[in-house]
């Protein structure tokens, strides 16, 4: 019964990957030649200056942008004070400034108080 469950597809599932006697890739792939001592520390040499080099660049970019955004966040910090300070200096001088208006125009119209008139309780 085995058989027939794989057959129908219902036994173990099949790995993926290259079919079953197919050849090994690494036949048909060149190979690289192995490097000796002093090629391979010449390689490996020229590999650590090329990355030194990029973690310079890097750091130097680190510190522009740092720059630039400290530099916009302390101009954001600046305004955000002056706008406090403004407001501060409006309230505490707010009422030396305003001016009352005039009664004597008020008291002229004078209106008539209105009365209400009560419902009758019957």
């Amino acid at each position: 019964m085995a058989a027939d469950d794989s057959a129908q597809g219902q036994g173990a599932p099949r790995r993926r990957g290259r079919p079953p006697g197919a050849k090994s890739t690494s036949s048909t792939h060149t190979r690289r030649k192995r490097l000796g001592g002093t090629e391979l520390i010449q390689q490996l040499n020229n590999m650590v200056a090329e990355l030194i080099k990029e973690n310079r660049k890097l750091k130097r970019q680190v510190v522009k942008l740092t720059e630039r955004g400290a530099q916009s966040a302390s101009n954001a910090v600046d305004r955000t004070l002056r706008t406090i300070q403004r407001r501060v200096q409006k309230a505490l001088s707010a009422p030396a400034k305003r001016r009352r208006r005039k009664t004597t125009a008020t008291a002229a119209t004078r209106k008539k108080p209105v009365t209400r008139r009560r419902r009758k309780v019957s």
